[in-house]
């Protein structure tokens, strides 16, 4: 299983900077200042990209699903989103793929090792099927033990990276849902400690916000990790806490109520997996020492116009040039 901490690239959503624009700024520049690979996914208008995108179970095999959340197919002005195909998209990468037509969010799976966390919402949205069946496809596919968390049916996305994310060494971070459906939390802590260490974060304040949920869907590379920041007093409780418990990890703060206000965070919006290197990474290498070569002879006019959009290009393959470019 490829867990988070051994990601070292990351894609977006073609119009995360429209939508997000002050949010994508910050990622942009975090990342480009720590040279960690990134691009942008091709033609989806969806920002949520860990929703649709294919699961990285190996290094060169992703498992696809059918997306098509209740949330979105239930309503017509949300319905134009369930175009984003995900299968599509992996596989202009030439990434290695197995399919599976149940209906599943990449939010809902979270990878810990050895096993995955969901919430009982994907027997929800696969009704067609027992969910002996269901539990069956899902083990065969991931090739690994699956986790089910009871549903908080008050949150209908139902996603499991707003609940969870794994620290390692068979532990768990489990947001502070006690102080808002302590029942659930109750059982989802009994059901997870079955298996892990659960690890609570909690934030001291005059009163609970309702968006701290969001301090645990971080964005974690092999290097980075990035924490929502939402200009409140729990922003550096929550930085301080996930730093502890990954200290060989950067644990950077990213401004993120734009995307928080829309109901998701930064794991929801971005899409990383583990890339080994491909004809793309040894272009980009080509194209930098021959760059050099332009600018060492002073042609920097000819460098500027070739290679710009050309190293747009190969940083991010399924972001095609445009036709003047």
């Amino acid at each position: 299983m490829i867990t988070d901490n051994q990601t070292n690239k990351i894609y977006f959503a073609a119009n995360l900077g429209e939508v997000c624009p002050k949010l994508w700024a910050s990622i942009h520049n975090a990342l480009t200042t720590r040279n960690i690979r990134h691009g942008m996914l091709r033609n989806p208008n969806y920002i949520w990209c860990r929703d649709y995108m294919p699961i990285q179970i190996a290094d060169d095999n992703f498992v696809s699903f059918h997306f098509h959340p209740d949330y979105l197919a239930n309503d017509k002005r949300y319905q134009k989103y369930l175009c984003c195909d995900g299968y599509q998209l992996c596989a202009e990468l030439e990434y290695g793929m197995t399919d599976t037509d149940l209906v599943i969010d990449g939010g809902n799976v979270v990878k810990c090792g050895d096993a995955i966390v969901m919430t009982e919402k994907v027997f929800a949205e696969n009704q067609t099927k027992s969910r002996y069946e269901v539990e069956s496809i899902l083990r065969d596919k991931f090739k690994c033990d699956i986790i089910f968390l009871p549903w908080d049916k008050d949150e209908i996305y139902g996603h499991s990276d707003g609940v969870v994310h794994y620290a390692g060494e068979g532990r768990v971070l489990m947001t502070n849902y006690e102080i808002f459906e302590p029942g659930i939390a109750r059982e989802m802590t009994k059901r997870l400690e079955k298996r892990f260490e659960v690890v609570h974060l909690k934030y001291k304040s005059k009163r609970k916000h309702m968006r701290s949920w969001a301090y645990i869907n971080f964005l974690q590379t092999e290097r980075l990790i990035m924490v929502p920041q939402l200009g409140i007093e729990e922003d550096e409780q929550a930085l301080e806490q996930i730093g502890s418990w990954f200290p060989d990890c950067e644990v950077i703060g990213i401004p993120s109520v734009e995307a928080v206000r829309r109901g998701g965070a930064l794991n929801c919006i971005s899409w990383n997996v583990k890339d080994n290197g491909t004809v793309p990474v040894r272009l980009h290498e080509y194209m930098t020492n021959t760059k050099m070569v332009f600018e060492q002879y002073g042609d920097d006019r000819l460098s500027d116009t070739v290679f710009i959009p050309l190293k747009r290009f190969v940083d991010s393959p399924i972001c095609l040039p445009s036709h003047t470019e």
